[in-house]
């Protein structure tokens, strides 16, 4: 396969010192990524044996593996971080660790803490959890990569090691990563989609990390967008919140479109947005279509809070429009897997069989997780027991895409219509807490969704929960077009037959 490079994915190639690489949205950046893993063995000779790919999802190791193979570069390691940190540990140990599932921590921690809600955002209740669970020779994930870490015998020099995603690595993970003292780096991602601040990620972290484990970082930039229009990258600019300075976005497509709309009552949003999306749709029967259409699959309608669109859905519904709840199936097929993990820890069958046995909605995902661990059965439940809901999102199936913003990262779509832009729910100040550098990151997130229309959209007074919204829209959208919508004037009164 022929690589056709822009020039700073060629200057990603050519660097073979310390990199990280800043890829904006839609710059071809796992492309580049397996260009400069081909050119590493093919120019530069280096050994595969030599490189390893690190990722944080299962989901995104089998992507990369996959892409890797269709290239010829199947002797390449990939892995995740949890992953390779056990294969770390299996070879230290020579036996493979006793991993907890999310089920028996969760019991863990009610047995340490009772009903204390997230007891582990305190780090004193997390020694006193790992202390237990060293004790009783356990580990969940996170004990896993702190202990490899601190393994002494290991000589990565000459290694090339290549981190995907280097915006999601949370401080375990770092720790992890001086594992690799001796090896090259190269990191790719984009710190604008920086959005799991409550799992650990601290931009400011991860970049005082770097500078200080690699102070000769080179950076590079990824800045000519395939995907997203023009229009879309101007306004994404304004969202961008990174410790990196970056350059612009720039676009090969000229078109694209940004538009908000506000409303007096949820009543006229649900009626117009319907409206919109029968529209974009091109009519649901065939004597309505005045235009080609575009398929129900290729809309995303986002929210910040998943409770605000479910009014949405249920318009959506009674119009005929057809609808994917994708995170409720992501979680259902999820918790058939946690069953699936129970009865390949208890039963007497051998894997094969019980994959077998599996229901056909995660069938062919253990197969293809069960030929990727080698057949190796610790290993294969070591990647089933780190797999997330987030895993399974799967936006293929016909109908609008429901989905949270967190849940739509990494995804695209023509249409991106997101819902609930008010103050209060954008920055999401309704609960503690509140990272505002991180609310616009995700405004940047569902935005640069987007191949061809973003749409956003606000009500004088919105419901959510036990909270009444009357702000207005957030000022995160000032300066953005917007269409305000007057209310409907009241229908006159049929005349009564007594009073004529």
């Amino acid at each position: 396969m022929e690589f056709k490079l822009t020039k700073e994915q060629q200057e990603v190639l050519a660097t073979l010192q310390d990199a990280i690489v800043i890829a904006g949205p839609g710059t071809g950046k796992t492309y580049t990524l397996v260009a400069k893993l081909k050119q590493l063995i093919e120019k530069n000779e280096v050994s595969p044996k030599k490189i390893l790919v690190l990722t944080y999802s299962v989901k995104t190791l089998k992507e990369l593996r996959q892409r890797l193979i269709q290239v010829g570069l199947e002797k390449i390691k990939v892995d995740t971080f949890h992953g390779y940190a056990y294969d770390v540990w299996c070879q230290h140990h020579q036996k493979p660790p006793k991993l907890i599932t999310e089920k028996e921590k969760k019991e863990i921690l009610k047995k340490l803490f009772g009903k204390t809600p997230k007891p582990l955002t305190k780090p004193a209740n997390k020694l006193t959890f790992f202390e237990y669970l060293k004790k009783n020779q356990l580990l969940d994930f996170e004990l896993l990569l702190y202990e490899v870490s601190s393994i002494h015998n290991l000589n990565f020099s000459g290694y090339h090691i290549i981190i995907d995603e280097f915006q999601d690595l949370s401080e375990d993970i770092l720790e992890f990563l001086t594992l690799f003292k001796h090896a090259t780096f190269t990191l790719f991602g984009d710190p604008n989609q920086s959005i799991y601040g409550f799992r650990g990620v601290n931009l400011k972290k991860i970049k005082d990390f770097w500078h200080n484990f690699r102070p000769n970082f080179k950076v590079l930039t990824l800045s000519q967008s395939f995907r997203c229009p023009e229009e879309i990258l101007k306004i994404a600019e304004h969202f961008k919140c990174s410790p990196w300075e970056q350059i612009p976005y720039t676009s090969l497509k000229k078109e694209g479109k940004v538009q908000g709309l506000f409303f007096e009552n949820p009543f006229q949003e649900r009626e117009i947005l319907t409206d919109l999306v029968k529209d974009l749709l091109g009519g649901l029967q065939l004597e309505q279509q005045t235009h080609e259409g575009i398929s129900p699959k290729e809309i995303f309608v986002l929210a910040r809070l998943k409770e605000v669109f479910q009014p949405l859905k249920e318009a959506f519904l009674k119009a005929g429009i057809p609808i994917h709840l994708v995170e409720d199936e992501a979680k259902a097929t999820y918790e058939t897997l946690q069953e699936f993990i129970y009865e390949a820890q208890s039963s007497a069958f051998s894997i094969t069989d019980l994959i077998k046995k599996a229901p056909s909605k995660v069938k062919t995902y253990l197969e293809n997780l069960w030929e990727l661990s080698n057949q190796d059965k610790e290993k294969f439940l070591g990647y089933l027991i780190s797999a997330q809901p987030s895993d399974f999102i799967d936006t293929d199936r016909e109908g609008i895409n429901f989905l949270s913003i967190h849940a739509s990262k990494g995804l695209e779509a023509e249409v991106v219509i997101l819902v609930g832009a008010e103050q209060g729910l954008i920055p999401l100040t309704i609960f503690k807490d509140t990272d505002e550098d991180e609310e616009k990151r995700l405004v940047y997130v569902a935005l640069t969704r987007a191949k061809r229309e973003f749409y956003f959209s606000g009500v004088k007074e919105r419901k959510v929960y036990n909270f009444c919204l009357t702000q207005g829209l957030s000022p995160f959208f000032k300066g953005i077009p917007l269409k305000t919508f007057k209310p409907k004037p009241p229908k006159p009164k049929q005349p009564s037959l007594f009073n004529l």
